[in-house]
């Protein structure tokens, strides 16, 4: 221990520090106006703005301290305590300190104003553990300001926000047709590098079920969960609402490492893997995972991407698997496992503006009923760069070669096992890159021509051009491609646009391919807007149109989003909007529309109220989510209802729902 002060005086070991007091230790830094410390008893005593910090986050403040350094026992007066991070602090008239604990009688806790809190317990006699933070109250009295609303013998509670074993919020509902909702999540902490959820929940009038989570960081560059569950329904409920399985499961496995084998690999090689796998036998087994269910796309999508490259070459590895939710099996989905590619980066050849590169990727086609299709390709591009003109104006032709062939396993048609093609044809390019700087911007455009000449195909088996991947066909065409970005004076760049038109000599069906079109736009004060769109020039209409527009400010926020995909079948709509109206309270709300189906898949309201230490959210929402039936149709239950949300910060809260559902058939 070390004592400094600007006055110091020793009378026979025992030192008097007059001015400016700070005591160093192994456990503490002690500020104080002045201290008396007993060398022989080890007694140490600190008078005046006493301040004890404990950590990067635990500060303790009184006017009087005394403390025995050797036995760590003492007492303090007027005791103050704060949490750093969770704001969270305790006061009372004097404490106890012990080797672990403050020992507190008479005291108040909150993380709210400290003069005039929205809510605070008061309690008897409390134990805050010095080491944990986590402390422990008895004969407890919870006030909203000073309206005592409910008694508690015994609660408990952390002060900060480490990760610790013990039961997280509570979500409580009732719904119409499942009676009490109850879920009591359970959470295992035992180290920094994992963690372990269990999730038990019980339905009244419908079932019961369990879910867990696995967390877990295996290095420094990598982590992961993994998520299991399952739900038993009661024999009535499934009776009642005709459902295929009584008992749904599944699990969720997710990985992300962006550094796997790169080591081995020599200096410049990287490496990454990401593994997101989804099973289940039912898509309730998503819907009944919360009290709230998720939106869940038709098809449940498992993917692996795995890449492995250096300067000059790369590998890939990846893989999709399906699940259907409409169908009550999916032998007939197509899968791609794998997918496995090289690609040669682009080298020179001779000279430096003479460059090539390669391209070359199997798919393996697989479904259990059905027929299955291996696919090899090849792209091989050759090409020659020039420049003129001082580099404005550049060009390159390029010899490309593509092949592929196709093997069919179960093919019952009355058509050859296999499919070859192989095609050559010929690019030609001119493009020019200008900029200007102007006042307050800087402009910047690129204007190009490329021109596609084909030379020979030939075609030899059957080729099903409908299910498996298209064949990569290049026609004899023109292509207009035109790009402008623009920069605000910070560097910024605040518009892109791009568009695109290719041309077809020799088309039967239509001379002009779609017009493509993207814009982009990031405004000073909040506000994005981007749209994509592809025009059909034969049927005079947009076949393609994604559509994003946002604005945030300090009152406001909106965001709209529209997709439109012909090909696809979709045609829907989301906007969002939330607005605050007081300084702690805004509203807002979420619509999803189908337009084609001419049906809302989700709508809510509600209202947020939220301060430093406590929040609430109330909320009216409608949700339309698919179940799988025991004849296999395709059908939804419509969810109406109203959930309430509350939280005190740092102790946690409680989510309660309301609702009702019914049947009915998409």
């Amino acid at each position: 221990m070390q004592i400094l002060s600007k006055d110091f005086n020793d009378k026979e070991g025992i030192i008097y520090a007059n001015e400016d007091v700070v005591v160093y230790s192994e456990r503490y830094l002690i500020t104080a106006d002045r201290a008396i410390y007993d060398s022989h008893t080890k007694n140490l005593e600190l008078f005046g703005n006493v301040n004890v910090i404990q950590g990067s986050e635990n500060i303790a403040r009184s006017e009087y301290l005394f403390i025995n350094l050797e036995m760590d026992l003492g007492d303090s007066s007027h005791f103050f305590f704060f949490n750093q991070m969770s704001k969270l602090w305790l006061r009372c008239g004097n404490a106890t300190v012990e080797p672990n604990y403050y020992i507190a009688k008479g005291a108040i806790t909150s993380s709210c104003d400290i003069e005039n809190p929205d809510w605070k317990i008061g309690f008897s006699t409390g134990e805050l553990n010095r080491n944990s933070s986590f402390l422990h109250v008895y004969n407890a009295l919870f006030y909203i300001k000073n309206v005592p609303v409910f008694y508690m013998p015994y609660f408990a509670f952390p002060t900060d926000k480490t990760r610790r074993t013990g039961l997280l919020r509570p979500e409580i509902g009732y719904a119409k047709d499942e009676s009490i909702f109850y879920m009591q999540p359970f959470y295992i902490a035992p180290y920094d590098s994992w963690d372990l959820e269990f999730d038990p929940q019980i339905r009244a009038e419908r079932g019961s079920g369990l879910y867990s989570t696995f967390r877990f960081t295996d290095s420094a560059y990598s982590n992961g969960y993994v998520t299991a569950g399952f739900f038993n329904e009661k024999d009535s409920y499934v009776n009642q609402e005709d459902l295929k399985n009584k008992r749904h499961y599944g699990f969720d496995l997710f990985y992300d490492r962006s550094s796997v084998f790169f080591k081995n690999f020599g200096e410049g090689a990287e490496d990454g893997l990401r593994l997101n796998f989804k099973h289940l036998n039912d898509v309730d087994y998503i819907n009944l995972k919360t009290a709230t269910p998720e939106t869940v796309d038709r098809l449940v999508t498992s993917r692996l991407n795995y890449f492995l490259k250096d300067e000059n070459n790369y590998i890939g590895l990846y893989a999709k698997y399906f699940i259907d939710t409409n169908l009550n099996d999916n032998d007939e989905t197509l899968q791609e496992l794998p997918l496995i590619q090289y690609h040669k980066f682009s080298d020179s050849i001779l000279v430096n503006n003479l460059r090539y590169s390669a391209d070359l990727q199997y798919h393996n086609y697989y479904r259990k009923t059905g027929t299955k299709a291996q696919q090899f390709e090849l792209q091989l591009p050759v090409t020659f760069y020039w420049s003129m003109f001082d580099d404005n104006l550049r060009g390159s032709l390029s010899e490309n070669i593509y092949m592929m062939r196709v093997n069919y396993d179960g093919f019952s048609g009355a058509f050859e096992d296999y499919g070859q093609y192989l095609r050559n044809y010929h690019i030609l390019s001119t493009y020019t890159d200008l900029s200007k700087a102007y006042y307050s911007f800087f402009h910047k455009i690129y204007a190009g021509v490329e021109y596609i000449i084909p030379s020979f195909d030939r075609q030899k088996g059957y080729l099903d051009r409908d299910e498996f991947v298209p064949i990569n066909t290049e026609e004899k065409q023109i292509a207009l491609k035109f790009k402008q970005y623009f920069y605000d004076s910070d560097g910024q760049k605040r518009l892109a646009h791009s568009l695109r038109q290719p041309y077809f000599f020799e088309n039967d069906e239509y001379v002009y391919a779609p017009l493509e079109n993207r814009v982009d736009i990031d405004l000073p004060l909040g506000v994005s807007l981007s749209n994509e769109l592809q025009y059909s020039h034969q049927s005079g209409k947009v076949i393609k149109s994604l559509t994003y527009a946002s604005y945030s400010d300090d009152k406001y926020k909106l965001y709209f989003s529209h997709t439109y995909n012909k090909n696809e079948g979709n045609n829907y709509f989301a906007l969002n909007i939330e607005s605050k109206i007081f300084n702690h309270s805004s509203i807002f709300a979420e619509f999803q529309y189908d337009i084609d189906d001419s049906f809302t898949k989700s709508w809510n309201i509600g209202f947020l109220h939220s301060k430093r230490c406590w929040d609430y959210r109330i909320m009216y929402k409608e949700d339309i989510t698919p179940k799988l039936t025991s004849s296999g149709r395709a059908s939804a239950v419509d969810k109406k209802g109203v959930y309430l949300l509350f939280n005190l910060y740092p102790l946690g809260g409680v989510k309660y729902e309301y609702s009702t559902a019914n049947s009915k058939e998409l």
